[in-house]
């Protein structure tokens, strides 16, 4: 089986799914991405084989390349259908949302509104941040991955029919967010109330990307959270 895999630089989940791949006995074409809107590499248009496979990429794949796979394209999303698009783990914390979850769906030209072929989901606790969810939906998304990707690789078309039959129940839900709404539910305006700047903490503070406030053209950002950002 020939598989076209693209996975993130220096994740240990993207390590552990390309292994399994081999395992399987996969022809694999590896290709990683380490940041948004990077461009594909030369050549990768000559491909040809069965499936595609995107786990935590950066890349967004035109048309031309999915219809390369003859069996399906699959992307592996790091939220259940719920939440389409970018920063879902995010308004999920936001909403104060119960469950959180992952999704395993055919790809299409449109981000993140393909068939859904199986989706997972977990309780999300009061007392998780951004850290603390992301590690859990990186390890339930590694095990989605280890058991679709076993599946279609054995089963082929059929086992990928069978799966979105399935999930025929499952309905992408709402509009795919983007990092620019992400973008803007950091930034605190400065007549918040403290309800609502724990909640936009709890959603979106790390130490890479803290939340900010923006005032007179001077950026301000948090620092360290006075309270635990889990405490909404």
């Amino acid at each position: 089986m020939r598989v076209l895999f693209f996975g993130r630089s220096d994740c240990e989940f993207t390590e552990r799914a390309f292994h399994h791949l081999q395992k399987l006995g996969c022809e694999t074409t590896f290709i990683k991405s380490s940041k948004r809107g990077a461009v594909l590499p030369e050549g990768v248009d000559d491909w040809e084989g069965e499936f595609i496979f995107c786990f935590r990429s950066m890349f967004v794949l035109p048309k031309k390349l999915l219809i390369k796979a003859m069996i399906g394209a699959v992307n592996f999303h790091p939220a259940p259908v719920e939440y389409p698009g970018s920063g879902c783990l995010n308004f999920a914390l936001y909403e104060n949302a119960s469950q959180y979850g992952v999704t395993a769906h055919v790809m299409n030209e449109k981000i993140d509104s393909g068939p859904i072929l199986e989706c997972r989901r977990f309780p999300l606790l009061k007392t998780d941040t951004v850290s603390t969810l992301l590690k859990k939906t990186h390890l339930e998304l590694l095990d989605l991955f280890l058991d679709v990707a076993s599946d279609l690789v054995r089963g082929g078309s059929s086992a990928l029919a069978k799966k979105a039959s399935d999930s025929s129940g499952e309905r992408w839900r709402g509009e795919a967010t983007k990092i620019k709404d992400l973008e803007l539910l950091r930034i605190v305006p400065i007549d918040v109330s403290e309800d609502e700047l724990l909640r936009v903490i709890r959603a979106t503070h790390t130490e890479n990307f803290p939340t900010l406030i923006n005032l007179h053209g001077f950026e301000f950002v948090l620092k360290a959270p006075h309270k635990s950002a889990g405490e909404v």
